[in-house]
C-alpha cells in the first residue's frame, strides 16, 4: 500500500523535526493507539472524541550522515502510510493538544 495520508497528522511536540524524512517501520496495534491518544487516566480528550479513527505508526527520521535517529510515533486520520516508505512533516504545524502535547501537521510525499 502507497501512502494516503489525505487525514489529519498528529506527532508529540518534542519528537516533531520539521522537513525530515523518515521511514515508516511498523504500524501500532489499535489498541496501543487508542491507549496513546488517551489520557493516563484513559480519558478522552475534547480534539479526539475517536481515538479508532487513528493509524499509529512507528517512524524513524532518517540522517544524511549515517548517525542514528530517533524513532517516535505518528498517528495519522483516516490514512497510512507503508511500512518501508518514506515521508517528511511538513514546516507547518500546530499544537492540536495540550493535554497529550500532541502538534498537527501533515504528510510531505
Amino acid at each position: 500500500m502507497t501512502q494516503d495520508t489525505n487525514g489529519r497528522t498528529l506527532v508529540f511536540s518534542y519528537d516533531y523535526k520539521p522537513g525530515s524524512e523518515f521511514e515508516t517501520i511498523a504500524h501500532l496495534q489499535p489498541g496501543t493507539t487508542i491507549r496513546l491518544l488517551r489520557t493516563v487516566d484513559g480519558e478522552t480528550v475534547s480534539e479526539i472524541s475517536q481515538p479508532d479513527e487513528y493509524t499509529g505508526h512507528v517512524i524513524r527520521y532518517e540522517s544524511s550522515g549515517g548517525a542514528l535517529e530517533p524513532t517516535t510515533i505518528l498517528f495519522v486520520r483516516e490514512g497510512r502510510i507503508s511500512t518501508g516508505e518514506s515521508a517528511s512533516l511538513d514546516t507547518d504545524a500546530s499544537m492540536f493538544s495540550s493535554r497529550l502535547n500532541l502538534l498537527a501537521t501533515t504528510v510531505e510525499q
